[in-house]
């Protein structure tokens, strides 16, 4: 399994996309984050044009689940299990991380 975490901060949507679009094209089979609700929309979008899971922990009043998103919001602990499980579950070796660098 190999993680490909990259740092965005999170009033910079253009780059976010960019190195989203950067991820994709090496091949990842899922991104996961970012916490910031802005950056979110955008990844969400991207990953729901290609089909590619979006996997995300922020609080959001507004349900944007689709087929291929889905928005976990309880602890980061329990969030990280559930990730590791997801992972292990599918058998993918090789994801995205979009993290924040100033949250």
């Amino acid at each position: 399994m190999t993680f490909d975490l990259q740092h965005v901060t999170k009033d910079d949507s253009y780059h976010a996309c960019q190195k989203v679009c950067a991820l994709i094209e090496s091949g990842i089979h899922a991104i996961f984050g970012p916490f910031n609700a802005i950056l979110g929309v955008h990844i969400h979008s991207i990953c729901d044009a290609l089909d590619i899971p979006h996997i995300e922990s922020r609080l959001s009043h507004k349900v944007t689940n689709t087929e291929f998103s889905i928005n976990l919001y309880p602890a980061k602990e329990y969030v990280n299990l559930a990730f590791e499980d997801i992972i292990r579950y599918l058998n993918w070796t090789k994801a995205g991380i979009l993290y924040e660098t100033d949250f």
